[in-house]
């Protein structure tokens, strides 16, 4: 999770982790560490129950915040995964500092990348003084050092970006169509065609009543589980495409086991059993893995997707751009 300091990645963690706790249409967030579980809790119900400035979490000075979380449906484990959270100076600072060079090393193990936009930058049109204010050129850079040049990106194999803009209720008078093109001119890399991306632009806010009043204003999480969904069904999109790979690989197998003369299919009649039951487990993943990607695309509606610069839908098959 990138973001300068200020830009509320503590907050929102509380936020959303608060908000997925209770569950959001069936989707929940548990910490696999128990006393992770109550160390956020904690914070959460200081940030809600307190008033002033003191309310909201200080800046991530030097700590790189690790959470290990069970992502669920029903309490059923869709899937696990790690969340990183690093302090906003880190951007600012040179290469040979060692947080940089732990926040380049995660970042080239990422299978998915969170940006942080503070909407109080957003109320007006963007301006180079935006770009200095929000670091968005230092987040192009270490996007394109530590994800492009190792991923290498393309339209049918793309890799998932998040764009947060934290704190909604304080440019929320903005059109939509307008917020999305500042984003779009922040990091127009991620919007090229044929560019290999997929982003998401999702607004979020702790609250509508904070804009006039963050210190005493009433705390109602909006949109705060939508990144979470978007990373595990990009994921889970990832996957499907993978066993749908095999499954035509142990089909070709099959069939060419079936042209074979009967001496020969005789003789791998075991490698022909094992092609079958691993067919057969390839078709009950792919399904229970489209089933979990149909109830994460209806969340995902509510949010603007591109792909290589295009407008797109999630899709509820892991299938390739066409």
């Amino acid at each position: 999770m990138l973001g300068t300091t200020g830009a509320g990645k503590t907050s929102y963690l509380l936020g959303m982790y608060a908000a997925m706790q209770s569950g959001m249409r069936g989707f929940t967030l548990s910490a696999k560490d128990i006393d992770l579980d109550l160390e956020l809790t904690e914070r959460w119900e200081q940030l809600i129950s307190i008033e002033g400035a003191d309310r909201w979490p200080p800046p991530n000075a030097g700590v790189v915040e690790h959470c290990f979380f069970d992502f669920n449906y029903g309490f059923r484990p869709i899937m696990s995964f790690e969340w990183i959270d690093y302090r906003g100076l880190a951007l600012s600072d040179r290469s040979n500092e060692q947080d940089v060079q732990e926040l380049s090393q995660y970042l080239s193990d990422s299978e998915c990348v969170f940006l942080t936009i503070s909407g109080e930058y957003l109320q007006n049109q963007v301006t180079p003084t935006t770009v200095r204010e929000i670091k968005s050129d230092r987040m192009n850079q270490f996007l394109q050092q530590y994800i492009s040049n190792k991923y290498r990106p393309t339209t049918n194999k793309p890799f998932p970006i998040a764009i947060l803009i934290t704190k909604y209720d304080l440019c929320h008078h903005r059109k939509k169509e307008e917020v999305i093109e500042d984003i779009k001119k922040l990091f127009q890399a991620l919007f090229t065609p044929d560019s290999g991306w997929l982003v998401m632009i999702c607004p979020v806010s702790l609250g509508k009543e904070l804009e006039a009043d963050t210190d005493s204003g009433m705390i109602v999480p909006v949109n705060v589980h939508l990144p979470v969904v978007f990373a595990v069904y990009s994921q889970l999109r990832a996957y499907g495409l993978t066993i749908k790979g095999r499954r035509v690989v142990l089909t070709e197998n099959i069939e060419k086991n079936k042209q074979l003369n009967p001496v020969l299919r005789w003789l791998k009649r075991r490698e022909k059993r094992h092609q079958l039951n691993q067919l057969e487990i390839s078709n009950e993943e792919i399904n229970l893995i489209e089933s979990n990607m149909q109830l994460l695309a209806q969340e995902l509606q509510q949010v603007s997707l591109f792909v290589g610069g295009n407008e797109v839908t999630a899709e509820v098959t892991a299938d390739v751009q066409t």
